[in-house]
């Protein structure tokens, strides 16, 4: 009991907890004011009210996590790994029609949830997201203990990037099979970013991250200039390639494709400064729960709303990098950064599609839009965080200690031969 009152102790002077309270409240103020919209779409609802139920049970699951600590959370790392793979596998062989899987649920023309009776949906690729964490930094740790700096050569780095390879593959390609290019482009990313923070030399990562903006930029040509060779040839699906001509031209394509995006600009440009004002209503676009909250605080609250909003977000970011550099060169190091790429990319990714500058992808604003698989997959994440915290503030007091000792030796024996010599 005493081991857990130091913990939060320990805690009690970290400000990423306050950020996160703060968010909480923007996300259930928002949810709340895009009542109108989402009573439109989909009749009268009471998400404020399931996303303040879903922090509840978010906040007794990140007082697990810290209790039980990242140690024995990593521990269960392939376990949960496998466990999820097998739910992913289970909505696969649904989608492509092998076998009926009970409870896979097809939604808007993608399976990637399971409707579960008395509990709602359950989306398992958010939860791959937290295993590939815990499994990345694994490896990357033990590849580090095994071959330190001096000793790391081309081949070493290679060697890495296989393993890291076998454990993200198969999961990104079942996820987007479902399809769910959003989720695989997050898990791409922070996988990215985890590897980016491991030593590997970065002429290499330069190299591959050339060759991945080449690729983007010649794809999003190609779907501009030559859609039919992307469709004919190619075989990607028409309604894919829609996004982007909604996202070229979102008021060209108000009517088809750029509906949303074009919807979303407007209801945003309306807020002005300040706001139309809470459940304004004043343009109706769709998903505001969820993937357009973002043009929900714009709209009623203007351009303070979206200013405090991005400022919270970056501020939480900041503290979870704070983290990472407090375990620097320790597993948990590398599992903050992974869960800082996961929250960056996903907010880059919401606003930026929900303003134009990026195409829409179905990716939701990490702890403010609705979703209960969402919300409690990056509940945990945040119990893994605060939990790092806890190590990284002992590892640095441990080393503190170790260093205000050798210097009291160090002194009492100076003391010592100078007493002698007198």
């Amino acid at each position: 009991m005493k081991d857990i009152l130091n913990k939060f102790k320990i805690l009690f002077y970290n400000p990423i907890i306050v950020y996160l309270l703060l968010i909480i409240g923007i996300s259930l103020v928002a949810i709340t004011s895009s009542a109108p919209l989402t009573e439109i779409q989909y009749g009268a609802s009471d998400y404020a009210m399931r996303q303040g139920l879903f922090y509840g049970i978010g906040f007794i699951l990140t007082f697990i996590i810290i209790i039980i600590g990242t140690d024995r959370i990593r521990a269960l790392r392939w376990w949960l790994y496998g466990f999820v793979m097998i739910l992913l596998f289970g909505l696969f062989i649904h989608e492509k029609g092998i076998m009926n899987v009970p409870f896979a649920k097809n939604i808007n023309g993608a399976t990637c949830w399971y409707i579960l009776p008395g509990i709602g949906t359950l989306q398992p690729s958010e939860f791959m997201k937290i295993a590939l964490a815990l499994v990345v930094a694994d490896i990357i740790q033990k590849h580090n203990e095994f071959y330190p700096h001096l000793k790391r050569t081309v081949k070493t780095d290679f060697l890495l990037l296989l393993k890291i390879g076998a454990a993200i593959v198969p999961p990104a390609f079942l996820i987007f099979e479902q399809p769910d290019s959003g989720v695989t482009m997050i898990i791409l990313f922070f996988v990215a970013l985890m590897i980016f923070s491991s030593g590997i030399k970065w002429r290499y990562i330069f190299i591959v991250g050339s060759i991945a903006m080449v690729g983007i930029t010649i794809f999003i040509l190609a779907v501009g200039v030559f859609p039919d060779f992307l469709t004919n040839v190619l075989g990607i699906q028409a309604y894919k390639l829609s996004r982007f001509f909604g996202w070229f031209d979102p008021f060209g394509t108000i009517q088809g494709a750029g509906n949303q995006l074009a919807k979303g600009l407007l209801a945003i440009g309306s807020g002005h400064l300040i706001g139309n004002g809470f459940q304004s209503l004043t343009t109706y676009f769709p998903e505001a729960h969820t993937d357009f909250i973002f043009a929900v605080i714009g709209m009623d609250f203007g351009l303070i709303g979206t200013l405090i909003t991005v400022i919270l977000c970056g501020l939480f970011d900041f503290e979870i990098l704070n983290t990472a550099t407090l375990n620097r060169g320790h597993y948990n190091s590398y599992l903050c950064v992974g869960i800082f790429g996961m929250l960056f990319f996903q907010q880059i990714q919401n606003i930026g599609m929900t303003i134009g500058m990026l195409p829409i992808t179905g990716v939701t604003l990490p702890f403010i839009s609705y979703g209960g698989s969402s919300l409690l997959s990056y509940m945990i994440l945040f119990g893994l965080i605060l939990s790092s915290h806890i190590e990284g503030m002992k590892l640095k007091h441990s080393e503190v200690d170790y260093h205000e000792r050798t210097l009291y030796l160090k002194t009492k024996a100076y003391i010592k031969d100078n007493a002698k010599v007198d």
